[in-house]
């Protein structure tokens, strides 16, 4: 691999990425050999494992990547900032350990970031054991904060066009560095799921896009329920992201809405038997409220754009779910849901 950064809009930009690995082995090598065989990769190639106790690290080694071993799984939030703080490039990009990127995918990333208003970008992602098939098509994120891959499994069309995006899939994505640190990076605390959602509500928040570039492409071995606790975090940050990301006057307003919906996903989870998850995860929610407020205050001190105009880009109904079959209760939830979205928008300036 030879790279010395790209010419964009007169700007050379070194590019630094960081990968994330727990216990990746499965994995890890078809991603090293696929970034590390990129004559357009990039300039640095940051490991931060998470403690495994298989044999990542020694898969690490053997592509003559530099790699930080951690003694335990810190989550995948902290390794990002860990590694983003590590490097020195004036753009950073994450790729999950589980993803194959295509030759080629970087530079159309980094040019999109040349733009103005452009706050992150990410490539097309299609599924490694289904190629020519999404992983997501954009992704989809509720005023409620719920959140999901979009279209996963479907054909990708031949022709696509640039689109903006609610959030840049952790899987993969690029972002300046100055941005990343004014947003102060991923929140640590979130250790696995929606901490690449939080980042582009943030993004949002400060008048920037995110966007899916077309002419880079990345393949995801995406597997729904690979994590036994996946449920627990999703609820506990979906929580916090909401009371963090929102301002006081506008949670109010929304408390209404947010409480039908505990009541949707409280018999989604007893119905697929994760109850206990959810209970753990309003717990862990009480137990994490002064960090929540702190989270809370960092929003607003970035905050550059008015709430109204953050419900305007946001969905409503759990229209496009396919992950997962939905309890009936949430078809006249979604009714609910949708309705109440109209009015607060009215309300919200």
């Amino acid at each position: 691999m030879e790279s010395s950064g790209w010419s964009v809009a007169g700007e050379l930009r070194s590019v630094s990425l960081v990968l994330v690995t727990h216990n990746s082995e499965a994995h890890i090598e078809a991603s090293l050999r696929a970034v590390t065989s990129d004559r357009d990769g990039p300039d640095e190639i940051l490991v931060i494992d998470n403690g495994s106790s298989d044999g990542t690290v020694a898969i690490v080694e053997g592509f003559g990547v530099k790699c930080v071993q951690l003694d335990s799984n810190q989550g995948f939030p902290y390794g990002c900032n860990l590694g983003a703080s590590m490097t020195s490039g004036d753009v950073v990009a994450f790729l999950n350990p589980d993803t194959e990127p295509s030759p080629g995918w970087l530079p159309p990333l980094v040019a999109a970031l040349d733009r103005p208003g452009i706050g992150a970008a990410m490539p097309v992602l299609d599924l490694t054991y289904a190629p020519g098939h999404y992983f997501t098509s954009g992704s989809a994120l509720t005023y409620l904060g719920f959140a999901w891959s979009t279209d996963s499994g479907d054909p990708i069309p031949d022709r696509l066009e640039e689109v903006e995006v609610p959030f840049p899939s952790g899987a993969a994505f690029a972002i300046k560095r100055r941005i990343f640190e004014e947003l102060k990076g991923f929140r640590d605390e979130y250790f696995l799921y929606l901490e690449d959602v939080d980042l582009g509500w943030r993004l949002r928040l400060m008048g920037l896009k995110s966007v899916q570039v077309p002419a880079a492409r990345v393949a995801h071995d995406y597997e729904f329920e690979r994590h036994a606790r996946k449920m627990y975090y999703l609820e506990r940050n979906r929580l916090r992201m909401v009371l963090a990301n929102y301002e006081r006057k506008t949670l109010l307003l929304l408390a209404p809405a947010l409480l039908a919906a505990e009541v949707g996903v409280v018999a989604a989870a007893i119905r697929h038997h994760w109850l206990r998850d959810k209970v753990a995860s309003w717990r862990s929610f009480w137990k994490l409220r002064a960090l929540t407020a702190a989270e809370a205050q960092q929003s607003q001190s970035i905050r550059r754009v008015t709430d109204g105009e953050i419900l305007a880009t946001m969905d409503a109904a759990f229209v496009g779910i396919n992950q997962m079959s939905l309890h009936p209760v949430m078809k006249w939830l979604n009714r609910l849901i949708a309705g109440y979205l109209r009015v607060v928008r009215l309300l919200v300036r």
